[in-house]
């Protein structure tokens, strides 16, 4: 007898291992945000311009800068900030000071603070970065959203990578009660 998904899965075990074995470090929501890879990170001065943030935004794909006051976090400019409050504006980026426009006092995390404390605090507050200080409260690094992403894709590396693209055919009722 034919059954009806047969053919997605011989195209499944025809892909199957084809991509290579990658195998990632188990986390878990309880696990601290040391346990994740941190990329690096930019600190500026909030009396910086916006020029300044925007190339080192550009130049490193971070998504983000910290902006700094005496050492400690006072803001935070992301591509949002970008796109929300400078795309279209006639602003002279040589002269407009990001202090202006940057995220002032944004939640602050520890390494060891919990992975999902990180993602409760990005839901709830609508944001995908977060700096991460230490015990004084200087900067040592972010985390972004990708980051916990990318390493739960590490993780379920076959069970992602052995998906079709696309499934062969469209669901055309539901299932179930």
């Amino acid at each position: 007898m034919y059954d009806i998904f047969d053919d997605e899965i011989d195209e499944m075990y025809e892909n199957k291992g084809k991509a290579g074995i990658k195998l990632g470090k188990g986390i878990s929501p309880k696990d601290p945000l040391e346990s994740l890879t941190q990329e690096k990170f930019i600190v500026l001065n909030e009396q910086a311009t916006l020029q300044e943030a925007i190339i080192n935004i550009q130049k490193y794909p971070i998504g983000c800068v910290l902006l700094e006051n005496n050492q400690y976090i006072s803001g935070i400019f992301t591509e949002r900030d970008i796109v929300q409050k400078i795309v279209g504006k006639r602003y002279n980026l040589d002269e407009e000071c990001i202090a202006n426009y940057m995220t002032k006092n944004p939640d602050v995390l520890h390494l060891q603070d919990p992975i999902a404390f990180a993602l409760n605090k990005m839901i709830s507050g609508g944001y995908r970065h977060i700096p991460i200080v230490d015990e004084n409260k200087i900067p040592i690094g972010v985390i972004a959203m990708q980051d916990i992403i990318n390493s739960l894709g590490d993780y379920f590396f076959d069970d992602i990578v052995n998906l079709p693209p696309t499934p062969l055919r469209d669901q055309t009722q539901r299932e179930g009660g």
